[in-house]
């Protein structure tokens, strides 16, 4: 029974992929119909769905619709006008709204010719995901040179990284000694009722997590978590997902983390690379405060 089970579940699988795919190209083409491939930016939105985009090149403007279809390299589709596809539509979008998933991303435009282009159909195209420095490879700018040669020769920080040495996100306990006094700073001010940041042991390492909501609301990000999706949406466009190593920035392709954010006595917990990647910010430890503020051209 249980082989037969599986059976039935891999040919529903495989049925409703063909079905996807029949409904995302199953639509008529005309025979004068265009394609473009550019990247495209919301340029102005409407009350409900409605918003209009333009080509980066400024050579194309469109305008979406609820009608328009639109779906990604692998058919699954992102409009909603495709009967029995609500539930798939809304975990694709994580909550976001259309124009925020599409504003500026790489997508194939098939469109008639006209002076208020409806696009007949818009595939998206999926996006090379960009990976964060490795654990401890050498790509932290005054790393070596700063932390190692200060802390041996007596000088601290002096010799490092204008006065700060960024920590390797994996922390080498025996070689690194790092300790924490609690203290969450940001933008030059104690944060005085966060959680405390802490060390977390991984298979590599140890990592500092700071809570995401503190420091982001510290740096005026709206936040806002979502229970069905476990996520957590940072001001308009930013995502994580609790034990996921992917992150939405933006237009951004995916980031994959390092870390995975946690929780932890009901909070969100997440690693100073998210703070660095997800929140545009400047991000270290010195002495046992987790500081966390704007980049500048000395950094």
């Amino acid at each position: 029974m249980r082989k037969k089970a599986i059976i039935a579940m891999m040919m529903a699988a495989v049925m409703a992929l063909s079905a996807v795919t029949a409904l995302a190209l199953d639509y008529y083409v005309p025979e004068d119909a265009q394609s473009v491939t550019a990247r495209f930016n919301v340029v102005e939105e409407e009350p409900g769905e409605e918003f209009t985009m333009v080509s980066e090149d400024g050579e194309l403007e469109i305008h979406i619709t609820e009608d328009t279809l639109i779906y990604f390299e692998d058919y699954v589709p992102l409009s909603d006008d495709c009967d029995g596809m609500t539930q798939m539509v809304r975990e694709v979008l994580f909550g976001r709204s259309l124009a925020e998933v599409l504003d500026g991303r790489n997508m194939r435009v098939l469109f008639e010719e006209s002076d208020n282009i409806e696009p007949i159909s818009i595939k998206v195209l999926f996006e090379v995901a960009v990976h964060l420095p490795g654990l401890i490879d050498g790509d932290y700018n005054g790393y070596e040179n700063g932390y190692e040669n200060g802390y041996e020769n007596g000088n601290g920080y002096d010799n490092g990284y204008n006065g700060i040495v960024p920590l390797p996100d994996v922390i080498d306990w025996e070689n690194y000694p790092v300790e924490l006094n609690g203290e969450l700073v940001v933008n030059g001010e104690i944060l005085e009722n966060a959680p405390a940041p802490f060390l977390y042991e991984t298979e590599n390492g140890y990592v500092v997590m700071v809570p995401l909501r503190a420091v982001a609301e510290a740096l005026d990000f709206d936040v806002t978590w979502n229970n069905y999706l476990r996520s957590v949406q940072i001001g308009v466009g930013r995502h994580i997902w609790i034990g996921q190593y992917e992150a939405h920035v933006g237009r951004m392709a995916p980031i994959m983390l390092n870390t995975a954010p946690i929780i932890r006595d009901n909070l969100t917990f997440v690693s100073l690379e998210v703070v660095r990647y997800v929140l545009n910010h400047y991000a270290y430890v010195f002495e046992g405060q987790v500081v966390v503020e704007e980049y500048t051209d000395m950094m």
